[in-house]
């Protein structure tokens, strides 16, 4: 028996579906764990500020949050920052201090194995 999904946004439908197919292709953990997290309730999606990226992360990483970032506090380093969605101040915020702020579908095809990708809830 199928369970019936959810979700109505067809955008966010489609990205997990990918996430899952592009793990199971590569054997790669991190796109499932990422697609499980974006299918569990929006109420339980990550929602850090730049400031907890700021405190947990160091110049030059790579970051993907299973959520949205929003704009309070500064960033300081030059980290590549992925998100289903941004709040524009982030947005901003990121490329101001010489980050790059990229979808989750543009990490995924950038880096197909997930190597040196960190997850910030």
């Amino acid at each position: 028996m199928s369970t019936k999904n959810r979700k109505t946004n067809q955008a966010l439908i489609s990205l997990v579906e990918d996430l899952k197919d592009h793990s199971r292709n590569t054997g790669s953990a991190l796109w499932r764990d990422i697609a499980n997290r974006l299918e569990s309730s929006k109420n339980n999606w990550a929602q850090p500020n730049l400031s907890k990226l700021s405190r947990h992360s160091q110049g030059k990483e790579v970051i993907i949050v299973p959520g949205k970032v929003l704009g309070s506090g500064n960033l300081i380093g030059n980290q590549t920052v992925a998100a289903f969605s941004f709040s524009e101040g982030a947005k901003e915020k990121i490329e101001d201090s010489g980050g790059r702020v990229l979808s989750i579908r543009d990490l995924m095809n950038e880096n197909p194995s997930g190597k040196g990708v960190k997850i910030l809830v």
